[in-house]
């Protein structure tokens, strides 16, 4: 069995559940120790526990310095340093255009997908930089190409690209950061936003049929399999990269 991580620690944020839960088990499968932090701390627990080389719950509000920052300290006292951070955490926001958004909406996207990114960033940089680490930001193929109903996402997750690519100048040469545009992955999160009179399974259905090359929604581990690529050594070569995973969904 491939062990790419090896005796290194990663902390993945939104941990609990959908895309962070199988990227945190992806990390763990080739060998790293790591820190299942989410806003739902009894859901980071029993993720962490599941893992096979040990692992721990870490309870954070991404948007919250506060709170980052006692997750950190928390980690700080089981490890000994960091050697992967992937911003995963996010949420849908309202679906609506813009003249119907509320703004307290409108705050809460941002400050969850792309405030949260930066406050993990800039609390473990620290420890990245003593172990030639690596950031992996998770954005959105929405970060790309417009999409109705989604004024607040889209923006939050281009925001996040060019977050990456700032950090990835201003740090080179110490740690790597890049970030993986996902299409459309089938979670709670998606299943979250399909309109309350539509029958689940047709629905997801149709969302997959927009992407060209299966025509489904990817599975989390698909993105998974991409955050492990970029957080091995096998990306050596690559910071400020943006890694869509879409199915070709972007590429019309």
């Amino acid at each position: 069995m491939s062990r790419r991580l090896r005796d290194r620690t990663a902390l993945v944020t939104g941990a609990g559940r959908g895309i962070g839960q199988a990227i945190a088990e992806r990390l763990a499968e080739e060998g790293a120790f790591v820190a299942c932090a989410d806003i739902d701390g009894a859901a980071a627990e029993r993720v962490a526990a599941t893992l096979p080389n040990g692992g721990v719950g870490l309870a954070m509000d991404v948007a919250d310095e506060v709170s980052v920052s006692t997750a950190f300290a928390r980690l700080a006292e089981l490890r000994e340093g960091l050697d992967i951070l992937v911003n995963n955490a996010g949420i849908a926001g309202p679906q609506e255009p813009a003249g119907s958004t509320p703004l307290d909406g409108w705050r809460q996207t941002i400050d969850i997908n792309l405030t949260g990114p930066f406050l993990c960033s800039r609390a473990a940089l620290p420890y990245l930089e003593k172990s030639g680490g690596a950031i992996v930001n998770i954005a959105s193929a929405l970060a790309l190409v417009g999409w109705t109903n989604e004024c607040a996402y889209g923006p939050t997750k281009a925001g996040v690209v060019q977050l990456t690519k700032g950090m990835a100048l201003d740090y080179a040469g110490r740690i790597r950061v890049n970030c993986v545009c996902p299409g459309a992955v089938r979670t709670p999160m998606i299943v979250s936003v399909l309109p309350q009179d539509s029958e689940l399974e047709p629905t997801l259905a149709e969302y997959g049929k927009i992407h060209p090359l299966h025509q489904r929604l990817a599975k989390p581990r698909e993105i998974a399999d991409a955050v492990l690529f970029l957080a091995s050594d096998d990306a050596s070569l690559m910071t400020g990269a943006v890694l869509t995973v879409d199915a070709g969904f972007t590429a019309g």
